[in-house]
């Protein structure tokens, strides 16, 4: 069974506590860097047990790992290190089996409290044991402080990254395994040794670190290679003393960066050439409109005009944005503007309401509603208010529980008591109800409002 936090700590003093709390964030940074599992045991009341207060695996070391064991409590005797460790207030090192005939490295240090008081252990435990690096990976443990705990710099390691540990003098004392192939790419043969002051390497941040004790990392190019670099004081005070590097090969990450940048402003452009030959369209549209002597070929021209207007705002959109995501919301308030703009009488009086929701929809299916609204919007202007000379009109795109709704309401003159959606001629009617229903897989209602005027309403589920 797992124990509760607050029940394995229930002997200890407060500054204990906080310690602990403290060092379990910087954990996992700590196996990384050692390449081996780190465990936090505490004395139970139950001599005969030992509660695992704080488990974590190493990211940078494939196989060899165990199942998480924090919040367990496992028998002393199983543990014979740890509980001498606890009882004696002394470092052991010795062997764990890891299988048959297969034993790990176990290094096992008391922690202690201002007074030198053992209050709980912490242990390593790896296949390939570096001593340097697995006191400097304690040293940082026992260092915490809380206002680093949220601090990015201090933050987990990658299979692929290299460590080093740099000295006082600004000498490499240890380094990883990929550190040295890092450097061996370098024609850095003789990693361990040098310092990060050489005209080789030249790491000015790894002094400024030492110096102010507090975490820097930058990213830099070496030898063709694009690295990222954290630096971490072990000690988080001035002239604390040892520091530790982290490398990490960024070059094919910045390069796919790079690829995915490209590929976006490519989009933006072609989006922006759709707008631009949209508008065209509609341009040579209106020049036909003006030459037509029929009316209905005007009216029909028109109705075009206006919904190749409302597909050239969303790719007008769309050119502006970094996803094919679209603020429905402002597609239908542009829209609007534009229909309200052109198609009203100067001299008509309307007393309009509109509000849409902020709602990031796929491009295909914020088209569909941008055609969707300029027909309801046509069919409520031209037919709602004929022969008037004022109106109200509501519009609404709303996001809900089931999906969403876009709505439209007027005071005009209403619908036929014979009216029927199903069979009607409207080419703007087919056109709502064919995308509400078949691209959307929603539904579209247009009835008569008990105070007058028509009620339009289409219902568009989430997730479809």
């Amino acid at each position: 069974m797992k124990y509760k936090m607050e029940n394995m700590l229930i002997n200890l003093a407060a500054e204990q506590k906080n310690s602990l709390q403290t060092m379990q964030a910087v954990l996992g940074l700590a196996a990384d860097m050692a390449h081996g599992i780190v465990t936090i045991y505490l004395p139970c009341e139950d001599k005969k047990y030992l509660y695992i207060f704080k488990q974590e695996q190493p990211r940078t070391q494939r196989g060899n790992v165990r199942p998480d064991l924090t919040g367990r409590r496992v028998r002393t005797v199983e543990e014979p290190m740890v509980a001498r460790a606890l009882k004696k207030n002394i470092s052991v090192v010795g062997k764990r089996e890891w299988s048959l005939g297969v034993f790990n490295s176990l290094e096992v240090f008391p922690l202690r409290d201002a007074r030198g008081r053992c209050y709980a252990a912490i242990s390593f435990e790896t296949a390939a044991p570096d001593n340097i690096i697995t006191l400097q990976s304690l040293e940082l443990i026992c260092n915490m402080q809380q206002g680093l705990l949220n601090n990015p710099h201090y933050g987990r390691m990658q299979p692929s990254d290299g460590i080093m540990v740099v000295d006082s003098n600004k000498r490499i004392i240890a380094a990883n395994n990929r550190a040295k192939h890092m450097f061996d790419v370098m024609e850095i043969p003789q990693l361990v040794g040098s310092r990060t002051n050489d005209v080789a390497i030249n790491w000015p941040l790894v002094g400024m670190v030492m110096d102010t004790g507090t975490a820097e990392s930058k990213e830099f190019n070496m030898c063709g290679l694009l690295l990222s670099m954290r630096v971490l004081p072990v000690v988080p005070w001035p002239k604390g003393g040892c520091a530790v590097v982290i490398l990490q090969d960024i070059t094919e990450l910045r390069k796919k960066d790079e690829e995915l940048l490209i590929k976006s402003v490519v989009i933006k452009e072609i989006h922006h050439r759709v707008k631009n030959n949209l508008q065209t369209i509609a341009s040579l549209l209106r020049l036909q409109e003006r030459r037509a002597q029929c009316g209905e070929t005007r009216l029909v021209l028109r109705d075009c005009i206006s919904r190749v207007n409302s597909i050239a705002i969303v790719h007008e959109y769309l050119s502006q944005q970094d996803s094919g995501l679209i603020d429905v919301g402002k597609v239908a308030k542009g829209i609007y503007q534009a229909i309200i703009g052109s198609m009203l009488n100067p001299d008509f009086v309307l007393e309009a309401e509109f509000r849409a929701d902020e709602v990031q929809l796929a491009s295909d299916k914020a088209t569909s509603i941008a055609l969707i609204l300029n027909e309801l919007l046509q069919n409520a202007i031209e037919h709602a208010f004929a022969e008037r000379e004022r109106g109200k009109l509501q519009v609404n795109f709303i996001e809900n529980a089931e999906g969403y709704t876009l709505s439209i309401a007027d005071d005009g003159v209403g619908l036929p008591q014979d009216f029927k959606i199903t069979g009607h001629k409207s080419l703007g009617l087919k056109i709502i109800k064919t995308m509400a229903e078949s691209d959307l897989q929603g539904s579209f209602t247009l009835t008569n409002r008990p105070e007058g005027g028509t009620f339009a309403v289409v219902k568009i589920p989430t997730g479809r």
